[in-house]
């Protein structure tokens, strides 16, 4: 890869990195999810630094070819992203529910109260 790309592909990263930073200061995004996002800007900004360490380590893994290390990584977060987000989903489904509840209760208490001052 020629340095004029690399130097450039590390400038896209650090900006990449700075809007995760500044929606964790918005909190736009908080900060458990975005340690995903930041280590994979600090990953790529450290395979672009160095020449030829995503190929060492394809080779030390095994890999006959580069780009099958890359596309087995991508699919693999791929799924770590489907996952976490379907573990997300769940979790508010079962809160949604819960509140739904817990409005349906406090509802009922009103409608009470509100006949028994009639009364």
């Amino acid at each position: 890869m020629q340095l004029s790309l690399r130097i450039a592909l590390i400038i896209a990263t650090l900006i990449y990195l700075f809007f995760i930073l500044r929606a964790i200061k918005r909190k736009k995004l908080q900060i458990s999810l975005s340690v995903f996002w930041i280590f994979t800007a600090i990953a790529l900004i450290i395979s672009l630094a160095i020449p030829n360490f995503i190929e060492q380590i394809s080779k030390w893994l095994g890999f006959e070819v580069t780009t099958n290390m890359i596309f087995c990584v991508t699919i693999f977060i791929a799924f770590y992203l489907i996952f976490s987000l379907m573990i997300l989903i769940s979790d508010l489904k079962r809160k949604n529910v819960k509140l739904i509840q817990e409005i349906s209760i406090l509802k009922k208490k009103v409608e009470e109260i509100e006949n028994n001052m009639k009364l």
